[in-house]
């Protein structure tokens, strides 16, 4: 389940592209293909880097100049769907504070 502290990256199960403002991703175990929208490829391109949903939040309501509470709900269902359609994973908790696994 994600809420605002989980801490999102981009799957290692996808490409993707740059088109414009917006972004096409291919899911490489499903081979199905997926087009982000100027607002949807501002948070891909946030998942450059490890990003909590907050943070994905609050760049995207800054950037759209949005309510806050309206866009973290946008935000979240968007990012729901990225995950369920293997686009994006949490970083697992111990990646999260920089040590490995044993």
């Amino acid at each position: 389940m994600l809420d605002a502290t989980t801490v999102l990256r981009k799957s290692e199960h996808q490409v993707s592209c740059n088109l414009d403002e917006e972004v096409a991703i291919l899911e490489t175990n499903s081979a199905r293909y997926f087009g982000l929208n100027e607002v949807g490829a501002h948070i891909w391109r946030l998942l450059d880097q490890p990003s909590s949903v907050d943070h994905i939040c609050k760049s995207v309501a800054d950037h759209f100049d949005v309510e806050r509470a309206a866009c973290s709900d946008d935000v979240l269902r968007f990012l729901r769907r990225m995950h369920e359609a293997g686009l994006i994973e949490p970083v697992a908790e111990s990646r999260r504070l920089g040590t490995a696994n044993s």
